[in-house]
């Protein structure tokens, strides 16, 4: 069975802070005059935000999708519901601290090279949204939430599941529309059909 020892989680932690450094480092000082950025630029950089949102919404499926329900028959036959699951293991190692660390990374992206009248309130609104929201995982993570019941903690549990859902779907669609917005009236500046 997959077991995570105190060292393994030391060295990912340790490469988790050297990438964020990195990250922090690239982003920070780059920042460019965007009242001097030509709409070709403009058009680059939406859809480069873009691709980072579609990289965070692989690690979402893949955290939250595949590995969160592969541990479903580990559980059924397992005797008990104590103890940590092995893709659970890795969920938290991994892809938490990687829920933080891309949404801030695209956060810093879009504040640093996207223009103030895209990069607005629900804009920012909307990215905070889909950093927090997957970890809604969480109480999922408990073995005994893994049972369906009628007791009311698991019926409020499942129905604020559902609307997390749909605000996170939400805020990754306002996202990407008014990114394509965007990209659609620079182009017509250009002159692209």
């Amino acid at each position: 069975m997959f077991q995570l020892e105190q060292i393994d989680v030391i060295c990912i932690e340790i490469f988790y802070l050297g990438l964020i450094w990195f990250i922090y480092k690239k982003l920070k000082y780059t920042t460019i005059g965007l009242d001097r950025l030509a709409p070709m630029g403009e058009i680059k950089r939406c859809i480069t935000l873009m691709l980072w949102l579609m990289f965070f919404v692989v690690i979402v499926f893949v955290s939250g999708g595949i590995l969160a329900h592969q541990d479903t028959a580990w559980h059924q036959v397992s005797l008990g519901t104590g103890g940590e699951m092995p893709a659970r293991l890795i969920i938290y190692a991994i892809f938490y601290p990687a829920y933080l660390i891309m949404g801030g990374s695209i956060w810093m992206y879009a504040k640093t090279r996207i223009r103030e009248d895209v990069f607005n309130k629900r804009f920012k609104i909307a990215l905070i949204c889909i950093t927090l929201t997957p970890f809604m995982f969480l109480p999922g993570q408990d073995t005994e939430m893994m049972t369906w019941s009628s007791d009311w903690w698991n019926i409020t549990y499942r129905s604020i599941y559902g609307l997390m859902n749909l605000v996170w779907i939400s805020s990754l669609l306002y996202l990407i529309f008014r990114l394509i917005e965007k990209v659609a009236v620079l182009s017509r500046q250009v002159g692209i059909r």
